[in-house]
């Protein structure tokens, strides 16, 4: 780490720097740079990356301007809000836990997937899964901004459920991405590149972390049971072949993990 803090002060006034300071830093912050502006930067084009280190950060500057504009007002989903927040402020010791690991695991889960395929983006039909760290941090912070003891304010309120909506939101991009995945022929998966995406992307834990969380956080019982399990179904068609748990563990159903999780 002592190396590091001497690399970073001694580039952090060169732009060319400045965004991979940034990037790294946020890794070892735990806070990792939205994964959209990521993927931005990710795919910039080969010209571009082969005209020098200038030119990359020239580009990089006008991406994260690009980036920033677009993310100052945030679009709301209001049929994917929940009507009620109150079980995760009054859990928000087990909500906070929950929110951070899935966000940790998702984020592992993409970080596997670029170093063993070496591929720059997320297949398309998995892409939703790319903003899902960053939405589930933005209703952490929501929740920990929260006063611990009183009247929760309205505002506060609202703002949880607006995270919550697009944390939903994503999620049923995912489903919808994942259904279209399992009716595409030819398959969008060869068999190698699912016993790829097995250890990753397509591994059958980082489903059921989802599954779990998710419907926790979400408020919305019903519709978002059937979304997940839609989802969990969906994975399983893809890529049940190369990453299922073992028969001597027992599944999990989603109202074994509301005993678990509701304190």
């Amino acid at each position: 780490m002592h190396a590091w803090e001497n690399f970073r002060r001694a580039k952090a006034s060169l732009p060319k720097w400045r965004f991979w300071i940034d990037w790294y830093q946020g890794f070892l912050d735990g806070e990792p740079l939205d994964w959209e502006l990521q993927s931005r930067v990710a795919l910039i084009d080969d010209a571009i990356w082969n005209a020098g280190p200038e030119a990359v950060a020239a580009e990089i500057e006008r991406i994260r301007a690009e980036f920033s504009a677009s993310s100052t007002v945030k679009e709301r989903f209001p049929k994917h809000e929940p009507k009620s927040v109150s079980h995760l402020i009054e859990n928000r010791v087990v909500t906070s836990a929950s929110l951070l690991g899935l966000a940790a695991q998702v984020t592992q889960s993409i970080e596997r997937f670029h170093t063993e395929t070496g591929a720059n983006a997320l297949p398309e039909a998995l892409e939703p899964l790319a903003s899902l760290p960053a939405l589930l941090l933005a209703v952490n912070a929501t929740i920990q901004d929260a006063p611990s003891s009183g009247a929760i304010a309205s505002e506060t309120e609202d703002q949880l459920r607006a995270e919550i909506g697009r944390l939903n939101a994503k999620v049923a991009e995912l489903e919808n991405e994942l259904q279209k995945a399992c009716a595409a022929k030819p398959s969008a998966f060869s068999d190698a590149f699912k016993k790829q995406l097995g250890t990753s992307l397509g591994d059958w834990k980082l489903y059921a972390a989802l599954c779990t969380g998710l419907w926790f956080v979400s408020g919305d019982t019903e519709g978002t049971q059937q979304r997940l399990e839609n989802i969990s179904r969906y994975r399983d068609m893809i890529f049940g072949e190369v990453s299922s748990p073992s028969e001597a563990a027992p599944a999990r159903s989603t109202a074994a993990a509301k005993s678990t999780l509701e304190i």
